[in-house]
């Protein structure tokens, strides 16, 4: 969409944020529950650090690694491991941010990584992991869930993977469009 107005693609949509609740195994977009098979993801907008949710502030707080991967110092003892990414899901018009430091979020990601991370070199395109289910697990006194990934297969960037301008804190590596993909290019 093109800002004829002017300023608004300076805006941060609060609906371009995924999550994923622990306590009733579903995706959400802000509020909106959303199913998917499939996520491709973009390796090249992966961050890692540390985060926290500052209450008196009301928002999140985040300091990201140097390097994806490889811890800096703990800020502080209230902040958790955390990861950013942009994916795209199969159900949806847009590429969302997915970008948390709960316990089950996190060990979801690392187990989406699993399944392609070790195995990326020399592959074309993004990978494109289909989500298998989670279950709830007991962690500690509580209950979070685990995550089920399996990598369908590397597709081309889908056309409409875009990271948004304001999301300037990523590298977001080659955004080109691809044009003239078939449906047997990508699984959505």
């Amino acid at each position: 969409m093109v800002d004829i107005l002017g300023g608004l693609a300076s805006e941060t949509p609060t609906s371009s944020f995924l999550a994923f609740k622990a306590h009733d195994l579903k995706w959400y977009v802000g509020e909106e529950q959303i199913d998917f098979n499939y996520l491709q993801v973009d390796p090249a907008t992966f961050l890692s650090g540390w985060g926290k949710y500052d209450s008196a502030a009301r928002q999140f707080v985040f300091e990201w690694d140097d390097a994806f991967g490889k811890p800096k110092e703990r800020p502080a003892e209230d902040f958790k491991r955390s990861f950013s990414c942009w994916v795209f899901p199969d159900t949806a018009k847009r590429p969302l941010l997915w970008q948390r430091f709960s316990y089950g979020e996190s060990t979801g990601f690392n187990s989406l990584l699993d399944t392609f991370w070790h195995d990326k070199e020399g592959k074309e395109g993004l990978p494109v992991v289909e989500f298998m289910g989670a279950k709830h697990i007991q962690v500690g006194a509580g209950k979070s869930a685990e995550m089920h990934w399996s990598l369908a297969k590397w597709s081309q960037r889908n056309p409409d993977f875009i990271i948004p301008e304001w999301a300037d804190n990523v590298d977001v590596g080659n955004q080109e469009t691809h044009k003239g993909l078939t449906d047997d290019d990508i699984p959505f």
